[in-house]
C-alpha cells in the first residue's frame, strides 16, 4: 500500500529524515515509537505531502506522490494530481482541527460535499453511520466547543473517513487529551484495525501498540533503528538506543516489570 525509499527531509540546518525506508502493506497496522526529535511525525506528514522533501520517493499504491524522480531527474506533481491522491490518504492530528463555527455534522459532511461531490443527503447519512461508529451518533448538532477532548478527536477521527480514505495517519492522536478520554480513542482505532483499515500511527501509548500492531518501527535521528513484531521489538529490541528508549518510556508508566521484563527477556 505504501512504499518510502531512501526518503530526506531538512529543516534548514537540521536534517531531520536521512534516507528513510519503509514498506506498509495493505491492511496493516504499523506504530512508529522514538523519542521526541526523532522525525517521527514530519515521516507521517511526508507520505501525504504535506511536508515536501528533497530525496527520496513516497509510493501509494505503486504511484508516487509530491516529488517524483525517474532517470535522474526530479519534478513536482501537478496539484490536481496531488490533491486527488490525498483524498485518499486520511489524517489524524494531535489538535483535532474542527471548525469551530460548524456543527459535528458540517464538520463530517464538508468534504465529502466539496471534494467528493456528495450529495449532502447522503452525506450526511454517512456521517451519522460514521458517528455511530464512534459513538457520538447524539453529537451531530452539537458545536465543537461543546465535546470534550477525547469526543472532539472522535469527531476527527469520523471526519477523516467520510472520505472513505485508503490508509489512515495518525500523528500522536492522544497526546493532547486528558487520561480518562484516551481510552474511548484508542478504542475507535482499535475497531479500525480490525476491520482491516491500512493505519500509520506515531503514539506514545506502548500497551496499544503492543497489542493493535502488526509491526512496531523504532525511529531516533531521522533514521529507522529497526523494525519488527511487537512482541520481538518490546522482548527482545536489538539496538541499544531501542534498549534505552523502551526501558525509559515503559518505565515511567509501569516502573518494576519494565526494566527487569526487557533485560531478563534479552539475556534468557
Amino acid at each position: 500500500m505504501i512504499r518510502i525509499n531512501c526518503l530526506h527531509k531538512t529543516f534548514g540546518n537540521n536534517r531531520v529524515l536521512r534516507g528513510v525506508d519503509l514498506q506498509v502493506n495493505r491492511g496493516e497496522v504499523v506504530v512508529i515509537l522514538g523519542p521526541s526529535g526523532s522525525g517521527k511525525s514530519t515521516l507521517l506528514r511526508c507520505i501525504n505531502y504535506l511536508e515536501t522533501f528533497e530525496q527520496g520517493n513516497v509510493f501509494i499504491e505503486g504511484k508516487a506522490i509530491g516529488r517524483i524522480t525517474a532517470g535522474g531527474h526530479s519534478r513536482e506533481m501537478p496539484q490536481n494530481e496531488l490533491n486527488a491522491m490525498r483524498q485518499e490518504v486520511g489524517m489524524v492530528f494531535q489538535s483535532f482541527n474542527l471548525y469551530p463555527h460548524m456543527t459535528v455534522l458540517q464538520n463530517i459532511t464538508l468534504a465529502p460535499i466539496s471534494l467528493r461531490g456528495m450529495k449532502k443527503e447522503e452525506a450526511e447519512q454517512q456521517a451519522l453511520e460514521l458517528l455511530r461508529k464512534v459513538g457520538l451518533e447524539e453529537k451531530a448538532n452539537a458545536r465543537p466547543s461543546s465535546l470534550s477532548g477525547g469526543q472532539k478527536q472522535r469527531v476527527a477521527i469520523a471526519r477523516a473517513l467520510a472520505m472513505k480514505p485508503k490508509v489512515m495517519l495518525f500523528d500522536e492522536p492522544t497526546s493532547a487529551l486528558d487520561p480518562e478520554t484516551v481510552g474511548e480513542v484508542l478504542q475507535v482505532m482499535r475497531n479500525l484495525a480490525q476491520e482491516g483499515m491500512t493505519m500509520i500511527i506515531v503514539t506514545h501509548e506502548m500497551g496499544f501498540a503492543r497489542d493493535v500492531a502488526d509491526k512496531v518501527v523504532v525511529m531516533d535521528g531521522g533514521v529507522i533503528l529497526e523494525e519488527g513484531a511487537p512482541s520481538t521489538i518490546f522482548t527482545n529490541p536489538s539496538h541499544p538506543r531501542t534498549q534505552t528508549f523502551l526501558s525509559q518510556v515503559l518505565q515511567a508508566n509501569d516502573p518494576k516489570p519494565v526494566t527487569s521484563s526487557i533485560s531478563d527477556r534479552r539475556h534468557s
